[in-house]
């Protein structure tokens, strides 16, 4: 895609002054840029990398036996760090939990022998400011998780427990918790087998060892993401990553649950965040006699090729999926923002689009993206197919040019 060059553009160029002064530090959190390549650049007075509101992003990771398997948990440990180092994630607060955590004693249906279904009550690596200090630097949220994420490997107990209501559960904790006003998000990163269900009065399924209900009902998730999504003051989005392993079935319940686990999490994503899963996903409600969903409603890693890289574009959609396509208007050093000498542009797979504003907010702009200010006219808002570019891509960057005629569409 190129970037857009009409006959408005050149006429709001000519418009305007060409000794225009540039502000190299100004901007959103001194998102300033000296580097005015913009077309606009000939009289804008600033470029700055537009920044969102603040949120928080905890990632749970299964930290269950069988994440040993095939690298999961080395790949799965450098998607995260991968992820969280780019620039987007710098205005946002980041956290790790991990699950389980060690061994407890275990039901009489095996006689007492431990299991591994320890939950901590916290998360490893509290929530913190990214901010600009990434993974390598000596201190940091960045830093502690991937300090963290070396240190330990998946657990080495008995079994293959899996204590995923729990955790989940603990990190909703976490996130209501949070002082700060913005997204909450857990982003649940499995390769599934939910257990441990038998330490519970919730319903559940029996496994072949005589545990009447060890198995997890992923009912009770669907139940407990759903309250926390519906909160009215501290709403959560949830995510679920299944990756390889997480499309399991046994029938007998022995090895595996006893229904079809791609269709379990499919319905555990979509209560977690009905608004953000695929339209056209067709797993959203779990019975132990469904199969498969034609159309996952969680991102299903067990279909294709598992990688770092597959699972860090993962996490960067999913921010972009909750934080939208609002952003804040810069506060320039010296003086009111002119709403009339406001332009937006975004770049996606490294090519830049310069963006009109609508001039009938009933334009959806689907064929060709534009942007808008929000009701109250303090925030910039990327409409139709500029939202999905951006909300699409892992790496998009959106700038917000100042000083030049508005080029209205």
């Amino acid at each position: 895609m190129r970037r857009l060059v009409v006959l408005a553009a050149a006429l709001a160029l000519a418009a305007c002054n060409s000794d225009a002064r540039r502000h190299g530090d100004a901007g959103v959190g001194g998102g300033g840029s000296e580097d005015l390549s913009s077309p606009l650049s000939a009289c804008a007075t600033a470029e700055y990398d537009a920044h969102q509101a603040p949120a928080a992003l905890l990632v749970v990771l299964d930290r269950s036996s069988s994440m040993t398997d095939n690298n999961k948990w080395n790949f799965a440990a450098q998607a995260v760090v991968q992820a969280l180092d780019q620039d987007i994630f710098d205005s946002m607060y980041v956290g790790l939990y991990s699950a389980p955590s060690g061994n407890v004693t275990g039901p009489e249906c095996i006689l007492g022998t431990p299991v591994a279904c320890q939950a901590p009550p916290f998360p490893q690596v509290n929530l913190a400011l990214a901010s600009t200090q990434k993974s390598m630097a000596t201190s940091g949220v960045r830093h502690d998780i991937m300090t963290w994420l070396t240190a330990n490997s998946p657990d080495s107990g008995f079994g293959d427990a899996s204590p995923i209501y729990a955790a989940l559960q603990s990190a909703i904790g976490a996130l209501q918790a949070w002082s700060q006003p913005g997204k909450r998000i857990i982003l649940l990163v499995t390769d599934g087998t939910i257990s441990c269900n038998q330490f519970s009065s919730r319903p559940g399924y029996m496994d072949c060892n005589g545990c009447s209900h060890d198995w997890e009902d992923p009912n009770n998730i669907v139940s407990l993401l759903s309250q926390a999504n519906s909160d009215p003051n501290k709403p959560i989005e949830t995510f679920v990553v299944g990756v390889p392993g997480a499309d399991t079935y046994d029938a007998q319940g022995c090895s595996y649950p006893p229904y079809h686990m791609r269709l379990a999490l499919s319905a555990i994503a979509a209560a977690g965040s009905p608004t953000n899963v695929p339209p056209t996903c067709t797993g959203k409600t779990f019975s132990q006699g469904g199969g498969d969903p034609q159309v996952s409603c969680h991102f299903d890693l067990t279909q294709g090729n598992f990688n770092t890289q597959a699972l860090s574009d993962t996490i960067s959609l999913v921010r972009g999926k909750v934080l939208g396509c609002t952003f804040d208007l810069p506060q320039p050093d010296g003086g009111m923002l002119d709403p009339n000498q406001v332009n937006v542009e975004y770049t996606v797979n490294g090519n830049a689009v310069q963006l009109y504003k609508r001039k009938d907010p009933a334009n959806l702009c689907a064929a060709m993206g534009c942007w808008d200010y929000s009701p109250g006219g303090d925030k910039v808002q990327l409409v139709g197919k500029a939202c999905d570019d951006v909300q699409g891509t892992p790496d998009a960057q959106v700038k917000i040019i100042v000083g030049c005629q508005t080029l209205i569409m």
